[in-house]
C-alpha cells in the first residue's frame, strides 16, 4: 500500500525555492502545487529505485577475499575511497527525482500544475505500484537554479538519515574493531554492525558528493531560498 499522503507532507516542510514560507490563504497557486506534490511523492514512495542508489562495494580489490570467519591480524575496517565520487558523478541524478519534486517552484515550470497532473495520471495507470514508468519530469532539463537546490535537498535527505542511527562513523568503526579485537567477528553483533556502518559511510558519500557540487557553485545563483529549518 502506498503511504499516508500525511507522512509525504513532511518532505515538503522547508517550502525551498520560495522567498516566504507557504500559507494556503497568501500563496493559493504554491499551496494547490504542494499538494500535487505530495500526492506525486506518494505514488512513487515505494518505488525504492527512485530513492535508493546502490554503490560499489567500499573495499575495491581484485584478491578474492579468503573463506574463512577468522579475521587477519592486521584487519581494518573498510572505507570507500576516491573512485565513490567519480561513480556519483555520473549516477547520483538517477535519484534526483523526489528531490526534484520537493523543490519545484510555479517558476521553474510553465505550467507546473498541469505538467505533475499528467506524470500523475501515468503513475496511476501502471498495473502494479512497484513498476517503474518513464515520467516527464524525470526527463526534463531543469535549469541550473532548480538543479542547485534539488542537489541541496539530496545533501540534507543524506544527512538526516545518516542522522537516524544516533551515532557517529567513528563510534561504529570503534565498536567493529573491539568487536574483531575480542575475537566476535562470527557474530550477528559484528555483522549487524557492518550493515549500519555500510549505510552510515553509504549516506556520507552522497552528503560529501552533494556538498561538494554545492560549493563548486556557490554564488552562482543568489535567490535560491533553501533552508536549513523547517517552516
Amino acid at each position: 500500500d502506498l503511504p499516508d499522503l500525511q507522512q509525504m507532507m513532511s518532505y515538503l516542510q522547508f517550502d525551498h525555492g520560495y522567498p516566504e514560507c507557504i500559507e494556503k490563504e497568501l500563496h493559493p497557486a504554491a499551496f494547490r502545487l504542494k499538494e500535487l506534490k505530495a500526492r506525486y511523492l506518494q505514488e512513487i514512495a515505494i518505488d525504492s529505485s527512485r530513492w535508493a542508489l546502490p554503490l560499489p562495494p567500499r573495499l575495491s580489490t581484485d584478491v578474492t577475499p579468503l573463506s574463512t570467519t577468522i579475521l587477519p591480524d592486521d584487519y581494518t575496517v573498510p572505507t570507500f575511497d576516491v573512485q565513490v565520487y567519480e561513480y556519483l558523478e555520473v549516477h547520483a541524478l538517477s535519484i534526483s527525482l523526489p528531490c526534484r519534486i520537493v523543490t519545484l517552484t510555479e517558476k521553474d515550470l510553465d505550467n507546473a500544475e498541469e505538467f505533475l497532473l499528467k506524470d500523475l495520471e501515468t503513475l496511476e495507470k501502471t498495473a502494479s505500484p512497484l513498476d517503474t514508468p518513464t515520467l516527464q519530469l524525470e526527463e526534463l532539463q531543469v535549469s541550473p537554479t532548480w538543479m542547485i537546490r534539488t542537489i541541496h535537498c539530496m545533501r540534507m535527505m543524506a544527512s538526516a538519515q545518516k542522522g537516524i542511527y544516533d551515532t557517529t562513523i567513528e563510534s561504529k568503526t570503534r565498536e567493529i574493531m573491539a568487536l574483531a579485537s575480542d575475537g566476535k567477528s562470527n557474530t550477528l553483533e559484528f555483522n549487524a554492525a557492518h550493515v549500519t556502518l555500510g549505510e552510515m559511510q553509504s549516506q556520507e558519500a552522497l552528503e560529501t558528493w552533494a556538498l561538494d557540487v554545492l560549493q563548486s557553485v556557490s554564488g552562482l545563483s543568489p535567490d535560491l531560498y533553501v533552508r536549513s529549518e523547517p517552516c
